[in-house]
């Protein structure tokens, strides 16, 4: 999905201000981390000078948060009132006297200081180069919550900018139940009487809120008409929710696209890796446009393609999918042994002095024959884990020759030794590198592995995928088989783990789906007793963790408090951090293999 999806709320990040949000400048701001830079508070809060964008975004009189243009101008510019009726969340980083959010903690955990029902978005023009985004709450649509800040926040990122993110509206409604449920301790430690009031109106409301917000994004999504850009004349300009499931978008008519003018470059030649439009919209459905927007550019800046990502990601599964037909298309498995060409092409036979090819040489040699039938179709060779060993060792051949123009015959064959190829009709013992041919190398990023030198980058275009849990639960087909609470605990595990490389991947999503098939072959109850060993075999497997190193206590803690709302669900994948806890107290690093 290229923005939100319609029914859930926002959320982004604001510096953690020491005087409460209600005005006044901080003292002595220099000391005090509020996660602005040194410079700003230096410059302007120690001055005196209130241009701190978060100063008022709790000010009891008339609250309002200013947001830079390169922070939300991207949505807000064509689309002012897309925040309208919109449940927005602000968090930050935990912060405690005397000095702020601390240094010694490497990845501090989000906590939520409060929310807004936007009422108006306003640009608010500084000078001929700066505008600031003003928004506002409805007068009885904004709290902030008590202290200490307890709640943490779980979001995704949004495609298109970086500033908005997208909390599940589920999670945020749990999370208002939660904070109403320790409102009621016997010191809850509110500010004052009014912070309590207006939490039970926006918690009271909060309901009947989320419906008007889903109403308007739909309402917006709807009346959107892609307009043609006059920049380009060509190109739509993108609705705020496109991509959406399950709305339909009004599409302009095909006379009202401009005249197209004479092209201004030479139409290059190319050899398209994606030759079908079926495998284009399975590609942008299971992924995202920008991903299939980049596979297709490499049809015409490059002929390498290096796909990255997390185990399980689908690296391989896209790569095999980019055509169809079984003849045109070879698997190379890359051993971590290969130093030089002959593990790739082959050797010469000593004995009868024939070049004893490779399946990959009499590839490049099909390849070959097809070029010279002036068949012109793409050839794909696939190399599953690409930088297992150095590319440069037994790929330097292939990725100089490949680079030349696809008329320069000579430039682009290989001598490959020896009076002939051993059961190939050729001539001579050479294979041309065909123009149609085209590579594609999936990678991981881990111990086990090389990096890539600037040598092969320079030459290659690489992708990288990403799926968040929801994605890859429906892409296993898996979305209608588990109820909101337990898609909730597989995101917050994915979202606390994705530091240390523990995604629920694909791999784990199908595991699932075959233990839920088969429920009482494995004596199960439940789907939370599939999940429960889902997640602990495929994705707490991957975790380690290391004495002495500052990120395991933040990441220990959100674990912990996973366990306390998923624990009794998830009694292995509990009892497994529980005992991580105490090796860690004890002096044990946690490594699971």
């Amino acid at each position: 999905m290229s923005f939100i999806t319609v029914g859930n709320a926002l959320g982004c990040t604001i510096n953690s201000h020491r005087r409460g949000w209600e005005g006044s400048i901080c003292k002595n701001a220099e000391t005090w981390n509020c996660s602005a830079k040194q410079q700003f508070r230096t410059d302007y809060c120690q001055q005196g000078d209130p241009r701190c964008y978060h100063i008022h975004i709790f000010e009891e009189t008339n609250p309002y948060c200013l947001i830079d243009d390169l922070g939300i101008g991207w949505l807000l510019e064509p689309y002012p009132e897309v925040l309208n009726n919109q449940i927005l969340l602000f968090w930050g980083k935990r912060f405690q006297e005397p000095r702020g959010i601390s240094d010694i903690n490497a990845r501090p955990k989000d906590y939520v200081f409060g929310a807004y029902r936007v009422l108006n978005v306003s640009p608010q023009k500084i000078n001929e180069f700066k505008t600031l985004w003003k928004i506002e709450p409805y007068p009885d649509g904004w709290t902030r919550f008590q202290l200490p800040y307890i709640l943490t926040v779980y979001y995704k990122s949004i495609i298109g900018g970086v500033y908005l993110k997208e909390v599940n509206r589920v999670a945020v409604e749990n999370m208002f139940e939660k904070a109403a449920e320790q409102s009621k301790n016997p010191n809850p430690n509110w500010n004052n009487q009014k912070d309590i009031e207006r939490f039970e109106h926006f918690h009271s409301n909060l309901h009947e809120w989320f419906e008007i917000a889903r109403e308007s994004a739909q309402k917006l999504q709807q009346n959107v008409i892609r307009p043609y850009t006059s920049k380009t004349n060509l190109s739509p300009t993108r609705s705020p929710f496109d991509g959406l499931k399950s709305l339909d978008i009004k599409k302009t008519t095909t006379s009202a696209i401009p005249a197209t003018t004479k092209p201004k470059y030479k139409t290059t030649i190319t050899y398209p890796l994606i030759e079908k439009d079926s495998v284009k919209e399975k590609l942008k459905a299971n992924y995202s446009k920008e991903v299939l927007d980049s596979v297709l550019a490499v049809s015409l800046t490059k002929n390498i393609l290096i796909i990255t990502g997390n185990p399980g990601v689908g690296k391989s599964t896209l790569a095999i999918d980019l055509i169809d037909d079984q003849e045109r298309k070879l698997i190379v498995s890359v051993g971590s042994t290969w130093r030089g060409r002959e593990d790739l092409l082959g050797y010469v036979n000593p004995i009868s002095n024939e070049f004893e090819p490779t399946d990959f040489t009499k590839f490049l040699c099909k390849a070959e024959t097809a070029w010279r039938k002036n068949d012109k179709r793409p050839y794909i060779v696939i190399f599953e884990e690409f930088n297992l060993s150095q590319p440069e060792y037994w790929f330097a051949d292939i990725l100089v020759r490949s680079q030349y123009p696809d008329d320069k015959d000579k430039m682009r064959t290989i001598e490959l030794g020896g009076k002939g190829i051993r059961g190939m009709i050729t001539t001579g013992s050479k294979v041309l590198i065909s123009p149609a041919l085209r590579f594609v190398a999936t990678i991981n990023n881990d111990h086990t592995t090389l990096s890539l030198s600037p040598r092969v980058l320079d030459r290659a275009s690489i992708v990288e995928l990403t799926l968040e849990p929801r994605i890859t639960l429906e892409r296993a087909r898996l979305d209608g088989e588990l109820n909101e609470q337990q898609i909730m605990s597989i995101e917050e595990l994915d979202t606390l783990l994705k530091y240390k490389n523990a995604m629920f991947s694909l791999r784990a999503a199908e595991s699932l789906k075959r233990c839920l098939e088969n429920l009482h072959l494995l004596d199960m109850n439940s789907v939370w007793d599939a999940l429960d060993l889902v997640l602990l075999q495929q994705v707490l497997t991957k975790v380690r963790l290391m004495v002495g190193d500052p990120a395991n206590d933040s990441l220990m803690q959100g674990l912990e408090e996973w366990s306390e709302n998923y624990g009794k669900y998830l009694r292995k994948c509990a009892g497994l951090i529980s005992g991580w806890s105490e090796a860690l107290k004890d002096g044990q690093d946690v490594i699971q293999a």
